[in-house]
């Protein structure tokens, strides 16, 4: 039994609709001519819907939904030490499950299908992935001075997640590797990491280059920019992907451009915590493949990728005075189709035989009339609230706005219990 979306209109220029058909976990057919329903397919009506492969939210902390709002407007090292850190110290690994599955919540409604995601307790954040049936690509933040000095134990935490779970929930849960950052891990640990990358054929998953004052301090101890030396201990040599790259020149970039380096740019935390805005449009002219992500909602304070592909290019066309700067069909790409590699998807997201994961947004709205360009369209004028029905590997995780995997009222009640606890303790 599959499913056929009949009159669905596709991002792109033209105005012509679709036919979709999905059996499984796969899109089977596709085609602007009619397509005939089989023996015991569901058939829907598409018209006045919008369709595309979902939102891959490039990086995130998703279980990190639980410090949202609790310190605003403060600078980053202060949020980091002084409230997000003695937090983290007390959470139980229930804790995040909840957290996770909070946060993934939250990107369905907005056409969120696949998760980049960096934290710890890994195993329920997995456990949340694959409950949930959403996609991700998981990893635990290693923080170790030197092997003698945590990494070993950090090491190891990794390569169990590893062994558990790559390849788990029937593809959908895939692991990378992550030193968290080049200060807060040792060469050592780092050159560790990578073997085990090219062992295990996993990616790296790190924050780069986010703050000036992160990349003048590494200058001013090691002489070279963060990217350079990611470059000389040869961690370009597996793919990565590079969360921010804020702060990075021409050498940088032209180092980023000739490996297999994914950039998530993160524009709405980046301007937030007043880190700076990312040259993105330098970076994708050179050839770097650049995605968005939310990164997590206490730097955000939300995980809408609608929200964050507008910012997008909104703050690039703001800083660089130029109208025509990142187009409505650019930023759209960055969303749904830059990270597909590094999640081993297919470059094509809406097309026969790759996994049918879609969203589908309702058009006939106020704000979304008249519907001539859709990308346009989805790019600055629609929102997440205009998201209908979310679909990974052919199984609907929201259909007609409510959500079909994720109790989204309990797992409200039990991050609100979760934080009181922490709070009262």
């Amino acid at each position: 039994m599959g499913t056929l979306i009949r009159n669905i209109r596709p991002i792109g220029p033209s105005t012509s609709t679709i036919n979709l058909r999905f059996e499984g976990s796969r899109i089977t057919s596709l085609s602007t001519s009619e397509l005939a329903a089989q023996d015991g397919d569901i058939v829907l009506d598409g018209s006045e819907k919008l369709a595309t492969s979902g939102f891959i939210n490039a990086h995130t902390h998703l279980a990190m939904v639980l410090f949202r709002g609790l310190a605003d407007d403060v600078p980053l090292q202060v949020w980091l030490e002084e409230h997000v850190w003695p937090i983290e110290r007390q959470l139980q690994p229930e804790d995040v499950y909840w957290c996770t599955l909070l946060g993934i919540a939250e990107g369905v409604r907005s056409g969120t299908t696949a998760f980049i995601d960096m934290y710890f307790h890994c195993d329920q954040v997995a456990r949340a992935v694959e409950e949930s049936g959403v996609r991700a690509l998981l990893s635990y933040g290693m923080i170790a001075p030197s092997l003698e000095d945590r990494g070993t134990s950090e090491l190891e935490t990794s390569k169990a997640l590893i062994k558990q779970w790559h390849g788990h929930a029937d593809g959908r849960i895939r692991v990378a590797l992550s030193p968290h950052t080049v200060y807060t891990c040792g060469e050592d640990v780092w050159r560790k990491a990578i073997e085990l990358a090219h062992e295990f054929d996993v990616p790296l998953h790190t924050h780069v280059s986010e703050t000036r004052f992160e990349v003048e301090d590494w200058k001013a101890k090691t002489g070279t920019t963060p990217v350079k030396y990611l470059h000389s201990i040869e961690a370009f040599s597996v793919p990565m992907l590079a969360a921010h790259c804020v702060h990075v020149n021409e050498d940088d970039i032209a180092i980023l451009a000739d490996h297999s380096v994914t950039v998530a740019h993160c524009p709405k935390s980046n301007a937030k915590l007043g880190s700076g805005i990312a040259p993105v449009p330098a970076m994708k002219q050179a050839g770097v493949c650049v995605a968005i992500g939310t990164d997590g909602a206490a730097s955000n304070n939300r995980l809408d990728m609608v929200e964050e592909l507008r910012a997008t290019w909104m703050l690039q066309r703001a800083h660089h005075e130029d109208p025509m700067c990142l187009s409505s069909q650019e930023a759209v790409a960055m969303a749904v189709g830059a990270a597909r590699g590094i999640l081993g998807l297919p470059e094509n997201g809406l097309s026969e035989g790759v996994p049918a994961d879609l969203v589908l947004f309702d058009t006939d709205r106020i704000h979304t009339t008249p519907p001539h360009n859709a990308a346009a369209m989805l790019a600055y004028a629609a929102n997440s609230g205009d998201v209908t029905d979310v679909y990974v590997d052919g199984q609907a995780l929201l259909k007609g706005g409510e959500l079909r995997t994720i109790d989204e009222e309990r797992v409200k009640s039990e991050v609100r219990r979760l934080l009181h606890r922490i709070k009262n303790r």
